[in-house]
């Protein structure tokens, strides 16, 4: 599996864009749809994940399903921020999801020729998750390098968060993440220095 970075918005959202043969799947689109649509061609759009629904990792979901009509995924916890400005930190920029949603069922997904594993982590917000795939972990804005998402924002929650963060203790700690911002890490080294994992 290939995976492209694409940084995008204000917020410097780290958009990933996986590539399986033909087929690619993108993650948190969160602005600057014509960057991201560029890293596209050639490719089969299979589907959007999101991670969950602040306005810096939905703004270019509209663009993307009007040009592919893939299928946008998510969890419905999520649902009321991405449909509605208020609550998805976006009331200057008036911007909101309003193509089909399917909502995340279970803790598997395939799609074409991607297995794709669901963590459920309430915490940054209501329907926060990360997705494991080909053994590395998208964390979106829940994990990232030395830190933890905020939780001061509508749906938050640090005691979620840092109740959530513990399924990662299962996982081979040899795993790379992929966060919403910044640099990747290991889930090892997560474990040694994250102190919000101590």
């Amino acid at each position: 599996m290939i995976i492209k970075k694409v940084v995008v918005s204000l917020f410097q959202t780290n958009c990933y864009i996986l590539i399986e043969g033909k087929d690619a799947i993108v993650i948190d689109p969160g602005d600057s749809f014509r960057k991201i649509d560029k890293e596209l061609s050639g490719y089969n759009v299979a589907a959007v994940l999101l991670t969950h629904g602040h306005y810096d990792h939905i703004n270019a979901v509209n663009q993307l399903y009007n040009k592919y009509h893939c299928p946008v995924y998510m969890c419905k916890e999520d649902e009321k921020m991405v449909r509605d400005v208020k609550y998805n930190c976006t009331a200057l920029f008036k911007k909101a999801i309003n193509c089909p949603i399917e909502f995340l069922q279970g803790n598997q997904l395939y799609i074409n020729n991607f297995s794709i594993g669901i963590l459920y982590c309430p915490g940054h917000s209501k329907g926060s998750v990360m997705y494991i795939i080909d053994n590395k972990l998208f964390s979106g804005d829940t994990l990232f390098y030395l830190s933890i998402g905020r939780t001061d924002l509508y749906g938050g929650s640090e005691h979620q968060i840092i109740e959530s963060l513990q399924q990662i203790r299962s996982l081979d700690r040899n795993m790379e993440v992929y966060p919403g911002h910044g640099e990747k890490t290991t889930v090892g080294f997560e474990l040694d220095n994250n102190s919000y994992l101590q």
